[in-house]
């Protein structure tokens, strides 16, 4: 059975302390101590993995829902909730991308319309306000497609990890509810109709999603939860 991280983080915790406490006392000449500790060391760790895989059995849906609102020692995120926000930010950066560019370029072709018989005091000038329009296009048309885009994403990914972590397993299903929640989410001011065709179109896009990254999944023979136990395990290395 896969064990999570607290697990890991135990027996990193326990192998690191056994040992140095092993080289400090003995020194790195006294093999049969060191031996004697591995020993000691493996019956505590296979004591401490049954109790984990016995407290991972009688966990409950809201108690891994739980758990995703909860910061760990280094007062992180848990990884569910970072990988919301890195969605939200990814989507916020392409939106600003996707909406820019063509703001951009329609605010040109504006410019040059609307001052070909205007006057000015010289060629930098003209340059000058020419830049000053297009970047101010830019920056409205790519924040009003960016802000709705990281809304999208950020709330499919919320509801997606959090379905998912409640049921503790990942299949179409999370990809279909999380689309259908935040297309619905996403239509809000719009009245009860938009939210409706906003879920189903939410929940169309989410099962593509989850067909193709499911199917990625188990090519590669690799499940959601085994990654985001490995996440949690990085992320915490990565703090320490």
């Amino acid at each position: 059975m896969l064990l999570n991280f607290r697990t890991t983080n135990l027996f990193q915790r326990t192998l690191f302390f056994r040992v140095s406490a092993t080289q400090l006392f003995f020194g790195n000449h006294s093999s049969h101590h060191v031996r004697l500790t591995v020993v000691v060391l493996f019956m505590n760790l296979a004591k401490l993995a049954e109790r984990t895989n016995l407290h991972i059995q009688n966990e409950t849906g809201w108690d891994r829902l739980k758990a995703m609102f909860e910061t760990d020692e280094f007062n992180s995120i848990s990884p569910e909730l970072d990988n919301v926000l890195s969605a939200g930010t990814a989507g916020l950066l392409v939106g600003m991308f996707l909406g820019g560019l063509p703001a951009s370029k329609v605010e040109y072709d504006d410019f040059i319309n609307r001052n070909k018989a205007a006057q000015f005091e010289s060629h930098f000038e003209a340059k000058s306000k020419l830049q000053f329009s297009v970047t101010k296009a830019m920056a409205q048309g790519g924040w009003r497609v960016g802000w709705r885009l990281a809304l999208f994403t950020g709330a499919f990914t919320f509801f997606t990890t959090a379905v998912s972590t409640y049921r503790n397993k990942s299949s179409v299903l999370e990809y279909s509810a999380g689309g259908l929640l935040a297309g619905s989410m996403y239509k809000l001011p719009m009245g009860p109709k938009a939210m409706i065709s906003g879920g189903l179109a939410g929940a169309a896009m989410g099962t593509v999603a989850g067909v193709l990254t499911v199917g990625i999944m188990k090519i590669s023979g690799t499940t959601a939860e085994e990654l985001r136990y490995w996440k949690k395990g990085w992320k915490e290395t990565a703090d320490r």
